[in-house]
């Protein structure tokens, strides 16, 4: 339940985050995203200039609320998948169960873990590198850097959803195997 809880609340935060990168990329974004290699026009180019400070301090607090989201993050994912799902599943063997499923579901979570961690250090590299650039020297590097990191927390959170889905399959594996299980030692 409180995994649970911990994870909405993770969301929410995920969510918060993505709508003001999104805010500050569409504040710049006249120009498509898919149109970054075209050349900007002057008055684009300007206007990156003008809201730097503004563009760098929200993303300066974008980046510093990430970090301890990504941890607790980790820390409930790895929780559920060690603490909960290995557990069960080893007991469950080790009582000669066929927990096949419920094994595979966990590999995949295990697997989606992995990713999320790989893709979360490549978003908070290149968030590290985009806080450092100077917006006002280098405008086009500075807008395609933000583009960037975009498509990357939407990597982050489309991993986000993948385990929270293998979370809800898990859990509905576990009340099928229960139900299965105690009817079958219900019939005995």
């Amino acid at each position: 339940m409180r995994a649970e809880r911990d994870n909405k609340r993770t969301m929410k935060v995920l969510m918060k985050s993505l709508a003001i990168v999104v805010a500050v990329v569409a504040f710049f974004a006249i120009v498509p995203v898919q149109a970054q290699s075209q050349t900007m026009t002057d008055e684009h180019v300007e206007r990156i200039k003008s809201n730097c400070p503004v563009a760098l301090a929200t993303l300066g607090r974008i980046h510093a609320n990430d970090l301890p989201q990504f941890i607790n993050s980790n820390q409930t994912y790895f929780s559920v998948g060690d603490k909960m799902m290995a557990r069960l599943n080893s007991r469950l063997s080790l009582n000669s169960y066929d927990a096949s499923q419920l094994v595979k579901t966990a590999s995949e979570f295990n697997e989606a873990l992995r990713t999320f961690r790989d893709i979360y250090k490549t978003y908070d590299n290149t968030m590290s590198e985009l806080v450092h650039l100077n917006c006002q020297r280098t405008p086009v590097t500075f807008y395609d850097q933000v583009a960037n990191a975009r498509q990357q927390r939407g990597e982050v959170h489309e991993t986000v959803v993948r385990l929270e889905s293998l979370i809800k399959q898990y859990r509905e594996q576990v009340e099928d195997f229960k139900e299965q299980h105690l009817g079958e030692e219900t019939a005995e």
